[in-house]
């Protein structure tokens, strides 16, 4: 199956479920706020919103007890601004990547992207690397991520012009042996391995306002110059030959969308992990109501994205008492039956002619 494949249903109003959506991120995140080890209510946690923006505390300041408020903005609020950025980076990623190599079950993780960005950051943390503070995690993770798309593409179009499918496959194939490193340097680093396996497994609990800081310049550029080449991802979802045929530069196309998604999808891995999923499952949310447009897809799909990772943190951390499992390990436990539920539409034709 290919994706131009792929025809949507379902004729609903775009402008009121862009609207709800939105609401319903806006909810979900003051929620969060209030969710943990110390639960904090709703009216509390908009209260110490309020204070925080000088123009309605200024009409107004509410007296909150002060460990309340350093919960929320110091520990809580950067978890949940990170659940938003990470959440929306992978989703945007996962959609542009879907369109390009028309194939509906493909993420970053699988052409090797978030692979590569895992095995650099794993390195900076076995190395105790710091020579550009926080920006060396991030860094370091694109660095590898982007050798790892490099030789993908170098082994491919080594004997010309390389079909989508064959690129898919080089990059699972690198995806697996990059994770057979990380695997080796978490067996050989005992004094490490707790750490860094959880962090392989997906967490934004430890995220922190510095780390907040260096991934929105990078994220933000990366998502606007996705969406500027919307019309050029319509196109190639159509097929190479289309796009050639209303002139669009193909492969120089390709090679800006994915390094694009290179940049944003290692800088978030660096910070959170690999957490699967979210590029493989929100994309296709979006389009079962949106359609195929990437003038829809791609917003809808970062709030979509944003709203999944900030309701599967949340479960986190109320699923066991007392504790806090990896995110990626519930997002792969909600994810697999999703993705299942998806396929079985496919199957039926309900959800593709």
């Amino acid at each position: 199956m290919v994706f131009s494949d792929i025809r949507y249903h379902g004729k609903v109003l775009k402008v009121p479920v862009a609207v709800s959506s939105i609401l319903i991120l806006v909810l979900v995140s003051v929620i969060s706020l209030g969710i943990g080890s110390i639960s904090i209510s709703v009216r509390r946690t908009v209260e110490i919103i309020w204070d925080q923006i000088p123009i309605l505390s200024s009409l107004h300041h509410f007296a909150v007890p002060r460990n309340d408020y350093l919960i929320i903005t110091e520990l809580r609020e950067p978890q949940v601004i990170g659940a938003i950025i990470v959440g929306s980076t992978l989703a945007i990623g996962g959609s542009v990547v879907q369109s390009i190599f028309r194939n509906p079950i493909t993420e970053p993780y699988i052409i090797g992207i978030s692979s590569g960005a895992a095995l650099g950051a794993v390195l900076s943390i076995a190395l105790s690397l710091s020579f550009l503070g926080y920006y060396t995690l991030e860094i370091n993770a694109f660095l590898f991520s982007t050798v790892t798309v490099a030789i993908v593409y170098l082994i491919s179009f080594r004997h010309g012009r390389a079909p989508p499918t064959f690129l898919l496959l080089i990059g699972i194939s690198l995806s697996f042996f990059s994770s057979s490193i990380v695997s080796f340097i978490i067996f050989s680093d005992v004094n490490l391995a707790g750490s860094e396996y959880f962090w392989l497994l997906g967490s934004i609990e430890t995220i922190s306002w510095s780390e907040i800081v260096a991934l929105i310049p990078i994220v933000l550029f990366s998502s606007i110059g996705i969406y500027l080449l919307r019309s050029e991802i319509d196109a190639l979802q159509m097929g190479d030959e289309h796009a050639h045929s209303i002139g669009v530069n193909v492969e120089r196309t390709k090679a800006i969308l994915i390094a694009l998604v290179t940049l944003s999808t290692s800088a978030v891995v660096s910070v959170s992990g690999l957490i699967g999923f979210v590029g493989l499952i929100m994309p296709h949310v979006s389009r079962l109501i949106y359609g195929g447009s990437n003038r829809y897809v791609i917003p809808t799909s970062a709030v979509f994205g944003s709203i999944f990772l900030m309701a599967a943190n949340d479960i986190s951390k109320i699923i066991i008492h007392g504790e806090v499992i990896p995110i990626g390990i519930v997002t792969g436990m909600i994810g697999v039956p999703v993705f299942i539920y998806l396929l079985g539409r496919m199957a039926k034709g309900s959800y593709v002619q």
